[in-house]
C-alpha cells in the first residue's frame, strides 16, 4: 500500500535578506528599550558587518560596542531615556506625532494592533508607541511565529509607513545631537539608516 504525499507548507520560510532585516529590528527592539548587557555588546561588536549603505553606521557601533563600557553605557541609557520626572528625549510615536502621550496616534495603533493579534504583556509599562517595541512588532511580522505566517510585504509597508516612517527622523535626530549622548549616538545613526532603507524600499515594492 502506498501513500499519497502530504504536502506541509512551513509558515516561516524566510529569505536570507528579510532573516536579516528582522535580526536588526530584532537588534533595534533590545537596544532601545533598555541598555545592553556584555553579552549583547560583544555580538555587536563580532557580527559580520552588513554591506552597502548600513556598513558605516554599524562600523562605527561595532567599535563602540567593544570598547565602551557596560556601566557608562547604562548610565547613558538612564541619564538620557529614562530620567527623574519626563526623560530628555523621548521615544513614543505618539509624543513626535501629536506632542503628548498617550494621543490620537496611540489609539490608531491599539487599534491595528489588536486587528493583528498583538496585545501589550501586562508586565510591560511602557505604551505601545515606544519605538522598541515598534521594531519588535516588525521582527515579528517579517518572521511570523510556528503556527502564523510571516505578514505580506503590503502589510508590513502599511505597518511602518504608518507607525514608523512619520516620526523616526526626529527620534533619531534628537539622540544624534543630545550632548550626553555617546553609544546611543551610534544607536540612533544606524536606526536611521536602516528605517531609511526601509521607507525607500516600502516605495519602490
Amino acid at each position: 500500500m502506498s501513500a499519497s504525499p502530504v504536502n506541509f507548507e512551513n509558515p516561516r520560510v524566510i529569505a536570507p535578506e528579510d532573516q536579516a532585516r528582522a535580526d536588526y529590528y530584532a537588534l533595534l527592539a533590545n537596544l532601545l528599550y533598555r541598555a545592553p548587557d556584555e553579552r549583547l555588546l560583544q555580538a555587536i561588536a563580532i557580527a559580520e558587518p552588513p554591506e552597502g549603505a548600513l556598513a558605516p553606521s554599524w562600523q562605527t557601533l561595532a567599535e563602540a560596542s567593544s570598547i565602551v563600557p557596560v556601566d557608562a553605557i547604562n548610565e547613558e541609557y538612564a541619564n538620557i531615556f529614562v530620567g527623574v520626572g519626563r526623560p530628555p528625549l523621548m521615544l513614543f510615536g505618539s509624543f513626535y506625532q501629536a506632542g503628548f502621550m498617550m494621543e490620537k496616534p496611540l489609539a490608531e495603533l491599539r487599534t491595528d494592533l489588536a486587528a493583528m493579534g498583538f496585545t501589550r504583556h501586562p508586565d510591560v509599562l511602557e505604551s505601545e508607541d515606544h519605538l522598541a517595541a515598534l521594531c519588535d512588532v516588525m521582527r515579528a511580522m517579517i518572521l511570523g511565529d510556528v503556527t502564523t505566517k510571516p505578514a505580506d510585504i503590503d502589510a508590513q509597508r502599511t505597518f511602518f509607513m504608518s507607525h514608523v516612517n512619520p516620526w523616526f527622523s526626529r527620534c533619531t535626530k534628537n539622540i544624534l545631537e543630545y550632548h550626553q549622548s555617546n553609544y546611543y549616538k551610534r544607536v540612533a545613526a544606524f536606526a536611521q539608516a536602516f528605517f531609511e532603507i526601509e521607507a525607500e524600499a516600502f516605495q519602490i515594492d
